[in-house]
């Protein structure tokens, strides 16, 4: 079975050195899965939504839309999204906490570096501070796991993926190809260190291996036969209405109340208030709470969640 995934971010997508520029500043990605079997009809329908808005040439610029005129497309889209019963996908990550984990990361590596000076052993190695991870692909890692596990709840098995998205760099694109293939690859990994013995005058390296082993009831039966990275335009209109849930979802969190401000984000309770809360409610179970944005990404503000 083959799906089109159509994706876009929306907010902060900077790297994990830069902390936020206002209180409870978050970077978004959503998407929209569509089965390639109704992805003529899907396509029908958005567009007809989306034409009348578009330019002479052809290209949709909401940005210079009245803001009447912006609100009606946002309500013919969600009319469409629902008619097409679309299930709605949505990752989002507080730049605060992203930043408070890097900080803490390099913390440890500075910690172990200085420990491993104090032992005198004579072995020098290089810096212990990497280049800073992308909030972007991060999103991105975090929003195609959550499609992969709507196939595994809904349809698992051997699947198709042709994921759409626009206005990214080529560097960005290929990592978004490599996390995704990295998410369901469980084979052995080994990771090098090297460093320099000044005693022995020689470079010496040392290894670690990781191995990953799944309970049976944690097991993905789902396959990726293949994945497809197509960037497109915004004549796409399966991307135009990705494009139009991200950009309603920052705004959505950007006008949270105090009481909110800092809470979990990918929980549907988050969403609650969203005009497509409903299509964004996609799992029949979401489990005991998301581990990675709301919890090692938590802002620092954020009050304590209960387990």
């Amino acid at each position: 079975m083959k799906f089109i995934f159509a994706c876009d971010e929306s907010g902060a997508k900077g790297y994990a050195d830069q902390d936020e520029q206002y209180p409870g500043q978050v970077g978004v990605f959503a998407g929209l899965l569509v089965p390639e079997s109704v992805l003529a009809q899907t396509e029908t329908a958005l567009e007809a939504a989306i034409a009348p808005n578009r330019g002479t040439d052809g290209k949709l610029h909401i940005t210079g839309l009245q803001a009447a005129a912006q609100a009606a497309l946002r309500h013919d889209l969600y009319d469409a999204i629902r008619r097409c019963q679309l299930p709605c996908f949505w990752y989002a990550i507080h730049v605060a906490g992203f930043h408070a984990h890097h900080n803490w990361m390099v913390g440890l590596l500075d910690d172990a570096a200085e420990q491993a000076r104090t032992l005198g052993n004579g072995v020098k190695t290089g810096s212990s501070r990497e280049k800073p991870d992308s909030l972007h692909v991060e999103l991105f890692r975090a929003l195609y796991g959550h499609m992969v596990a709507f196939i595994e709840e809904r349809s698992p098995g051997e699947v198709e993926i042709e994921a759409r998205t626009d206005r990214v760099d080529t560097p960005i694109a290929k990592s978004f190809r490599r996390e995704a293939d990295r998410l369901l690859d469980t084979a052995p990994r080994k990771t090098v260190a090297s460093g320099f013995d000044p005693v022995a005058n020689k470079v010496i390296k040392r290894e670690i291996h990781f191995d990953t082993h799944w309970p049976e009831e944690l097991r993905i039966t789902t396959q990726v036969k293949s994945l497809d990275l197509k960037i497109v335009s915004d004549t796409d209109p399966v991307v135009v209405a990705a494009d139009v849930l991200a950009n309603s979802l920052y705004h959505h969190f950007r006008n949270r109340g105090p009481d909110e401000l800092y809470a979990e984000l990918n929980r549907p309770i988050a969403v609650a208030g969203h005009p497509l809360a409903e299509s964004l409610d996609a799992f029949c179970n979401w489990g005991g709470g998301d581990l990675i944005g709301d919890r090692m990404f938590r802002h620092p503000k954020a009050k304590p969640i209960a387990d």
